[in-house]
């Protein structure tokens, strides 16, 4: 690394460092969630990082760090709104799997499918929610059957770990 960019560099951990617990407190009020807040602050520093040599030549980085924090939590915010709005639509809908019909508004069903990896949330709204067979997952996600097969398996065991269900069969299959 050149000379330039290790002053860059530590000028944005200097920063990053002094902007956290400002940013972390308008985050939190702005959120009133601790967790929803250090994401925030994440995302914040993350651009700023990520455009350290424009936002580090500004007079004050802080401001437009704590724009980001507001901006974030705004599109936050719409996003939960326009979520809560799909729940609602379809809280009197169930889907029947494996004999058990899980109600779509069931937020700690949501909260721990939100939880998984990218790909176990994938397999899971396709297998489960969606109700398709594996080998149609399999292509809609560009991967093996045995691929999806792991991720369900993998999925299917931290879900009944956060919802509390043991008995989760690992070989259960349609």
């Amino acid at each position: 690394m050149d000379s330039a960019a290790g002053e860059a560099s530590a000028r944005f951990d200097e920063f990053a460092a002094s902007v956290s617990g400002p940013l972390l407190r308008l985050a939190f009020a702005r959120t009133g969630n601790t967790a929803d807040a250090e994401d925030l602050v994440q995302e914040a520093l993350i651009a700023a990082h990520r455009k350290w040599d424009v936002v580090g030549g500004y007079q004050d980085p802080a401001l437009w760090a704590r724009r980001v924090v507001l901006n974030h939590s705004v599109s936050r915010w719409r996003r939960r709104g326009r979520e809560r709005l799909a729940v609602a639509r379809l809280a009197d809908r169930r889907l029947a799997v494996d004999g058990n019909e899980p109600v779509l508004a069931d937020e700690a069903l949501w909260a721990a499918v939100r939880t998984l990896s990218a790909r176990q949330r994938d397999v899971v709204l396709l297998l489960w929610f969606e109700d398709l067979p594996v080998s149609d997952v399999a292509v809609v996600l560009g991967c093996g059957e045995e691929t999806v097969r792991t991720h369900w398996r993998r999925a299917r065991a931290k879900l009944a770990e956060q919802l509390g269900d043991d008995d989760v069969e690992d070989d259960e299959w349609r």
